[in-house]
């Protein structure tokens, strides 16, 4: 007789549960970094010598604050949609001396988060591998 009583009680409170009504479910907040303009970002760079040596510096776009080149490495970043890949390099001359050096971004670039890195020869080149200004931050 204690199975079968048992059995109702569960069946009971699976009928309440199931009569209940759900509860609301929460609605994804929109991120906004609150940064404006139509193309945002919020830019780490990181330049690194072969030794470990490391500079870097956070650049806010669209405004370009954090960086001595920043309302050209934002606008060179909003030609590119945020692709580091996709600079447009510069002309310049580099000498060919072979000090190399590691370029890196964690970027969080209109709504999405965008990586990039690439090893260069010497510091010149990838300053104009990479448009110009964006990694222009000084040489570590």
């Amino acid at each position: 007789m204690n199975k079968l009583a048992a059995g109702a009680a569960t069946m009971g409170a699976a009928a309440l549960v199931a009569m209940s009504p759900l509860p609301a479910q929460a609605q994804p907040m929109p991120v906004d970094p609150g940064i404006g303009g139509s193309a945002q970002g919020l830019v780490y760079l990181e330049v690194e010598r072969g030794e470990g040596i490391k500079k870097s510096v956070l650049l806010v776009c669209p405004d370009g604050s954090g960086h001595d080149k920043g309302v050209d490495a934002c606008a060179h970043l909003t030609g590119a949609q945020g692709d580091f890949t996709a600079l447009e390099a510069a002309d310049g001359m580099c000498t060919k001396e072979y000090d190399p050096v590691t370029f890196r971004a964690v970027a969080f670039w209109d709504g999405e988060i965008v990586a990039f890195e690439h090893r260069y020869g010497n510091y010149c080149t990838g300053v104009n591998a990479t448009g110009g200004a964006v990694f222009d931050i000084g040489r570590p």
